[in-house]
Protein backbone atom coordinates (compact mmCIF):
# COMPACT_ATOMS: atom_id res chain seq x y z
CA UNK A 1 0.00 0.00 0.00
CA UNK A 2 2.97 2.27 1.09
CA UNK A 3 4.56 1.93 -2.62
CA UNK A 4 1.33 2.54 -4.77
CA UNK A 5 1.00 5.60 -2.48
CA UNK A 6 4.77 6.69 -3.29
CA UNK A 7 3.53 5.86 -7.13
CA UNK A 8 0.48 8.47 -7.00
CA UNK A 9 2.13 10.61 -5.10
CA UNK A 10 5.27 11.12 -7.34
CA UNK A 11 2.73 10.92 -10.25
CA UNK A 12 0.72 13.67 -9.36
CA UNK A 13 3.28 15.89 -8.13
CA UNK A 14 4.79 15.39 -11.54
CA UNK A 15 1.50 16.34 -13.30
CA UNK A 16 1.43 19.40 -11.01
CA UNK A 17 5.17 20.42 -12.37
CA UNK A 18 4.12 19.64 -15.93
CA UNK A 19 0.78 21.64 -15.59
CA UNK A 20 2.90 25.14 -13.70
CA UNK A 21 5.41 24.48 -16.85
CA UNK A 22 2.91 24.90 -19.50
CA UNK A 23 1.19 27.99 -17.75
CA UNK A 24 4.03 29.64 -17.48
CA UNK A 25 4.92 32.84 -17.29
CA UNK A 26 1.37 33.70 -16.36
CA UNK A 27 2.79 37.25 -15.51
CA UNK A 28 5.18 39.41 -15.95
CA UNK A 29 8.90 38.56 -16.08
CA UNK A 30 11.84 40.83 -14.99
CA UNK A 31 15.58 40.34 -16.12
CA UNK A 32 17.76 42.16 -13.78
CA UNK A 33 21.12 43.23 -14.42
CA UNK A 34 23.67 44.44 -12.27
CA UNK A 35 25.17 46.89 -14.43
CA UNK A 36 24.13 50.32 -16.13
CA UNK A 37 22.21 50.73 -18.92
CA UNK A 38 23.90 50.55 -22.37
CA UNK A 39 25.62 47.15 -21.73
CA UNK A 40 24.90 43.91 -20.87
CA UNK A 41 20.99 44.98 -20.99
CA UNK A 42 21.12 45.62 -24.76
CA UNK A 43 20.94 41.91 -25.42
CA UNK A 44 18.50 40.93 -23.02
CA UNK A 45 16.24 43.60 -23.79
CA UNK A 46 16.71 42.23 -27.65
CA UNK A 47 15.97 38.63 -26.33
CA UNK A 48 13.30 39.69 -23.86
CA UNK A 49 11.50 41.28 -26.48
CA UNK A 50 11.34 37.96 -28.18
CA UNK A 51 10.26 35.98 -25.49
CA UNK A 52 7.34 38.34 -24.63
CA UNK A 53 6.28 37.60 -28.39
CA UNK A 54 6.51 34.14 -27.55
CA UNK A 55 4.96 34.30 -24.10
CA UNK A 56 2.34 36.74 -24.45
CA UNK A 57 3.13 38.17 -21.50
CA UNK A 58 5.61 41.26 -20.81
CA UNK A 59 9.27 41.14 -20.24
CA UNK A 60 10.90 44.10 -18.38
CA UNK A 61 14.57 44.72 -17.90
CA UNK A 62 15.34 45.79 -14.49
CA UNK A 63 18.89 47.78 -14.23
CA UNK A 64 20.22 46.83 -10.83
CA UNK A 65 23.88 48.76 -10.87
CA UNK A 66 26.72 48.55 -8.10
CA UNK A 67 28.85 46.73 -6.44
CA UNK A 68 30.08 44.28 -9.75
CA UNK A 69 26.89 43.27 -10.21
CA UNK A 70 26.85 41.59 -6.38
CA UNK A 71 23.86 43.52 -5.94
CA UNK A 72 21.15 42.33 -8.72
CA UNK A 73 23.28 38.88 -7.60
CA UNK A 74 21.61 38.63 -4.24
CA UNK A 75 18.14 40.00 -5.01
CA UNK A 76 17.88 37.83 -7.62
CA UNK A 77 18.99 34.72 -5.74
CA UNK A 78 16.42 35.55 -2.61
CA UNK A 79 13.76 36.06 -5.35
CA UNK A 80 10.68 33.52 -5.22
CA UNK A 81 11.68 30.63 -7.49
CA UNK A 82 9.11 30.64 -10.04
CA UNK A 83 10.53 31.77 -12.90
CA UNK A 84 9.40 35.15 -12.76
CA UNK A 85 12.65 36.77 -11.84
CA UNK A 86 15.92 36.21 -13.70
CA UNK A 87 19.75 37.23 -13.88
CA UNK A 88 21.56 38.33 -16.79
CA UNK A 89 24.23 36.44 -15.81
CA UNK A 90 28.13 38.24 -17.53
CA UNK A 91 30.43 36.16 -17.20
CA UNK A 92 32.13 38.25 -14.21
CA UNK A 93 29.73 36.51 -12.03
CA UNK A 94 32.80 34.09 -12.15
CA UNK A 95 35.25 35.94 -11.13
CA UNK A 96 33.15 37.56 -8.22
CA UNK A 97 32.65 33.86 -6.62
CA UNK A 98 36.43 34.10 -5.93
CA UNK A 99 37.54 38.07 -5.96
CA UNK A 100 34.73 38.58 -3.29
CA UNK A 101 34.94 36.71 -0.15
CA UNK A 102 31.83 37.30 1.64
CA UNK A 103 28.90 37.40 -0.59
CA UNK A 104 25.86 36.74 0.63
CA UNK A 105 25.32 34.19 -2.54
CA UNK A 106 26.82 31.62 -4.22
CA UNK A 107 26.95 31.52 -7.68
CA UNK A 108 27.15 27.02 -8.12
CA UNK A 109 24.80 27.02 -5.10
CA UNK A 110 21.98 29.88 -5.28
CA UNK A 111 21.70 29.11 -9.02
CA UNK A 112 19.88 27.17 -11.93
CA UNK A 113 21.56 27.92 -15.40
CA UNK A 114 19.30 28.94 -17.95
CA UNK A 115 20.83 29.20 -20.75
CA UNK A 116 24.08 31.21 -22.89
CA UNK A 117 22.51 33.36 -25.68
CA UNK A 118 25.72 35.12 -26.42
CA UNK A 119 29.32 35.42 -26.37
CA UNK A 120 32.44 37.58 -27.64
CA UNK A 121 36.14 38.50 -27.00
CA UNK A 122 36.80 41.44 -25.62
CA UNK A 123 38.84 44.55 -27.60
CA UNK A 124 41.55 46.34 -26.22
CA UNK A 125 40.46 50.12 -27.65
CA UNK A 126 42.12 53.66 -27.25
CA UNK A 127 40.53 56.80 -27.82
CA UNK A 128 41.63 59.21 -30.59
CA UNK A 129 43.50 61.09 -28.91
CA UNK A 130 46.02 58.41 -28.05
CA UNK A 131 49.10 58.87 -30.39
CA UNK A 132 49.22 54.64 -31.51
CA UNK A 133 47.94 52.83 -33.92
CA UNK A 134 49.16 49.46 -33.23
CA UNK A 135 49.12 47.32 -29.80
CA UNK A 136 52.37 46.90 -30.47
CA UNK A 137 52.78 50.96 -30.52
CA UNK A 138 50.57 51.11 -27.56
CA UNK A 139 52.82 48.81 -25.56
CA UNK A 140 56.01 51.12 -25.91
CA UNK A 141 53.93 54.34 -25.21
CA UNK A 142 52.94 52.57 -21.80
CA UNK A 143 56.47 51.32 -20.94
CA UNK A 144 57.86 55.22 -21.94
CA UNK A 145 55.12 56.30 -19.76
CA UNK A 146 54.88 54.20 -17.32
CA UNK A 147 52.66 55.15 -14.38
CA UNK A 148 50.90 57.30 -16.37
CA UNK A 149 48.26 55.48 -18.30
CA UNK A 150 44.63 54.62 -17.07
CA UNK A 151 42.22 51.97 -18.08
CA UNK A 152 38.81 51.62 -17.70
CA UNK A 153 36.26 48.77 -17.40
CA UNK A 154 32.46 47.99 -16.84
CA UNK A 155 33.40 48.05 -12.97
CA UNK A 156 36.02 46.22 -10.53
CA UNK A 157 35.96 42.91 -10.84
CA UNK A 158 34.78 42.62 -14.35
CA UNK A 159 35.68 40.45 -17.03
CA UNK A 160 37.10 43.50 -18.69
CA UNK A 161 38.41 44.94 -15.35
CA UNK A 162 40.85 40.92 -15.64
CA UNK A 163 41.89 41.77 -18.23
CA UNK A 164 43.65 44.91 -17.99
CA UNK A 165 45.26 43.23 -14.64
CA UNK A 166 46.06 40.27 -17.12
CA UNK A 167 47.36 42.72 -19.84
CA UNK A 168 49.47 44.76 -17.81
CA UNK A 169 50.76 41.77 -15.37
CA UNK A 170 51.76 39.83 -18.61
CA UNK A 171 53.05 43.20 -20.52
CA UNK A 172 55.11 44.15 -17.72
CA UNK A 173 53.71 48.09 -18.03
CA UNK A 174 51.83 49.62 -15.26
CA UNK A 175 48.59 51.13 -15.37
CA UNK A 176 46.17 52.18 -12.85
CA UNK A 177 42.46 50.67 -13.31
CA UNK A 178 39.11 53.60 -13.42
CA UNK A 179 36.01 51.31 -12.72
CA UNK A 180 32.56 52.62 -14.15
CA UNK A 181 29.13 51.53 -12.87
CA UNK A 182 29.00 49.86 -16.41
CA UNK A 183 30.21 50.01 -20.16
CA UNK A 184 28.32 52.85 -21.23
CA UNK A 185 29.95 55.38 -18.26
CA UNK A 186 33.47 53.72 -19.48
CA UNK A 187 32.67 54.42 -22.94
CA UNK A 188 32.02 58.04 -21.93
CA UNK A 189 35.47 58.30 -20.25
CA UNK A 190 37.34 56.90 -22.46
CA UNK A 191 35.91 59.72 -25.06
CA UNK A 192 36.45 62.63 -22.85
CA UNK A 193 40.78 61.00 -21.66
CA UNK A 194 39.47 60.44 -18.49
CA UNK A 195 41.02 57.12 -19.46
CA UNK A 196 43.50 56.17 -22.13
CA UNK A 197 42.80 52.09 -22.71
CA UNK A 198 39.32 50.41 -21.97
CA UNK A 199 38.97 46.72 -21.97
CA UNK A 200 35.38 45.02 -23.21
CA UNK A 201 32.81 43.99 -25.84
CA UNK A 202 32.90 45.04 -28.70
CA UNK A 203 29.36 45.75 -28.03
CA UNK A 204 30.40 48.50 -25.94
CA UNK A 205 32.45 50.37 -28.69
CA UNK A 206 31.02 49.72 -31.52
CA UNK A 207 29.35 53.11 -32.48
CA UNK A 208 32.41 55.25 -31.09
CA UNK A 209 34.72 52.81 -32.99
CA UNK A 210 32.38 53.33 -36.28
CA UNK A 211 32.78 56.93 -36.05
CA UNK A 212 36.34 57.17 -35.95
CA UNK A 213 36.86 58.15 -31.84
CA UNK A 214 37.39 55.04 -30.62
CA UNK A 215 40.61 52.88 -32.16
CA UNK A 216 40.88 49.19 -31.20
CA UNK A 217 43.84 47.78 -31.31
CA UNK A 218 43.94 43.98 -30.47
CA UNK A 219 40.83 41.47 -29.46
CA UNK A 220 41.45 39.12 -26.44
CA UNK A 221 40.66 35.65 -27.87
CA UNK A 222 42.82 33.32 -29.16
CA UNK A 223 40.91 33.72 -32.55
CA UNK A 224 40.32 36.71 -34.05
CA UNK A 225 36.57 37.91 -34.23
CA UNK A 226 34.47 37.44 -37.53
CA UNK A 227 33.72 40.96 -37.30
CA UNK A 228 37.00 42.38 -37.13
CA UNK A 229 39.05 40.35 -39.12
CA UNK A 230 41.83 43.18 -39.92
CA UNK A 231 42.30 43.47 -35.81
CA UNK A 232 44.83 41.29 -34.37
CA UNK A 233 44.92 39.22 -31.44
CA UNK A 234 47.16 39.92 -28.23
CA UNK A 235 48.60 36.66 -28.83
CA UNK A 236 49.40 37.27 -31.66
CA UNK A 237 50.58 40.81 -31.00
CA UNK A 238 53.37 39.74 -28.31
CA UNK A 239 51.47 38.08 -25.31
CA UNK A 240 51.51 34.49 -26.41
CA UNK A 241 48.35 32.33 -24.69
CA UNK A 242 46.20 35.67 -24.18
CA UNK A 243 42.88 33.98 -24.07
CA UNK A 244 39.92 36.15 -22.54
CA UNK A 245 36.44 36.58 -23.28
CA UNK A 246 33.18 37.68 -22.51
CA UNK A 247 29.67 35.81 -22.06
CA UNK A 248 26.32 36.32 -21.44
CA UNK A 249 23.30 34.46 -19.75
CA UNK A 250 20.39 33.48 -17.84
CA UNK A 251 20.17 32.57 -14.29
CA UNK A 252 17.04 31.37 -12.58
CA UNK A 253 16.81 31.10 -8.39
CA UNK A 254 18.11 27.91 -7.89
CA UNK A 255 14.93 26.06 -6.23
CA UNK A 256 13.42 27.15 -9.55
CA UNK A 257 11.11 23.87 -10.56
CA UNK A 258 13.16 21.60 -13.05
CA UNK A 259 10.35 21.69 -15.68
CA UNK A 260 10.20 25.44 -15.61
CA UNK A 261 13.96 25.97 -16.29
CA UNK A 262 13.52 23.05 -18.60
CA UNK A 263 10.69 25.44 -20.51
CA UNK A 264 12.89 28.75 -20.19
CA UNK A 265 16.07 26.78 -21.29
CA UNK A 266 13.80 25.46 -24.56
CA UNK A 267 12.19 28.49 -24.99
CA UNK A 268 15.37 30.64 -25.50
CA UNK A 269 16.57 28.21 -27.61
CA UNK A 270 13.39 28.83 -29.48
CA UNK A 271 14.15 32.23 -30.01
CA UNK A 272 18.14 32.74 -30.65
CA UNK A 273 17.10 30.23 -33.64
CA UNK A 274 15.61 33.80 -35.04
CA UNK A 275 17.92 35.06 -38.04
CA UNK A 276 16.54 38.71 -37.48
CA UNK A 277 17.84 38.05 -33.81
CA UNK A 278 21.11 37.02 -34.52
CA UNK A 279 21.59 39.67 -37.04
CA UNK A 280 21.08 41.91 -34.21
CA UNK A 281 23.46 41.00 -31.65
CA UNK A 282 25.49 41.01 -34.36
CA UNK A 283 25.11 44.44 -35.46
CA UNK A 284 26.05 45.15 -31.95
CA UNK A 285 29.12 43.19 -31.52
CA UNK A 286 28.29 39.79 -30.33
CA UNK A 287 28.11 36.39 -31.70
CA UNK A 288 25.02 34.47 -30.70
CA UNK A 289 26.01 31.40 -29.27
CA UNK A 290 23.45 29.47 -27.10
CA UNK A 291 24.34 27.01 -25.12
CA UNK A 292 21.60 25.39 -22.96
CA UNK A 293 21.18 24.81 -19.03
CA UNK A 294 23.82 21.83 -18.59
CA UNK A 295 26.20 22.79 -20.67
CA UNK A 296 26.21 26.87 -18.94
CA UNK A 297 26.60 25.16 -15.70
CA UNK A 298 29.86 23.61 -16.64
CA UNK A 299 31.01 26.56 -18.41
CA UNK A 300 30.04 28.74 -15.30
CA UNK A 301 32.46 25.96 -13.25
CA UNK A 302 35.30 26.08 -15.89
CA UNK A 303 35.20 30.18 -15.63
CA UNK A 304 35.27 30.09 -12.02
CA UNK A 305 38.08 27.74 -12.08
CA UNK A 306 40.13 29.53 -14.32
CA UNK A 307 39.25 33.00 -12.99
CA UNK A 308 40.28 31.85 -9.34
CA UNK A 309 43.99 31.03 -11.10
CA UNK A 310 44.76 34.53 -12.47
CA UNK A 311 42.89 36.30 -9.39
CA UNK A 312 44.80 34.24 -7.35
CA UNK A 313 47.76 34.67 -8.37
CA UNK A 314 47.62 38.48 -8.47
CA UNK A 315 46.75 38.48 -4.90
CA UNK A 316 43.46 40.60 -6.17
CA UNK A 317 40.73 41.06 -3.29
CA UNK A 318 38.00 42.95 -4.12
CA UNK A 319 35.80 43.12 -0.86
Amino acid sequence: MLKWYKQILTFTVAMALAVAAQAFPDRPVRLVVGFAPGGSDTFARLIGQKLSELWGQPVVVDNRPGAAGNIAADMVAKAAPDGHTLLVLVNSYTINATAYRNLPWDLMRDFAPIGRYAASTMVVVVNDKMPVKSFAEFVAYAKANRGKINFGSAGTGTAPHLAGELFALRSGIEMTHIPYKGSAPSVTALIADEVQVSFGAMSAFDGMVKQGRLRPLAVTTAARFPQLPDVPTVSESGIPGFDVDIWHGFVAPAKTPPSIVKKLSDDLARVMADPNLQAKIRERGMEPAYLDGQKMGALMQQDVLRWREIINRLKLSLD
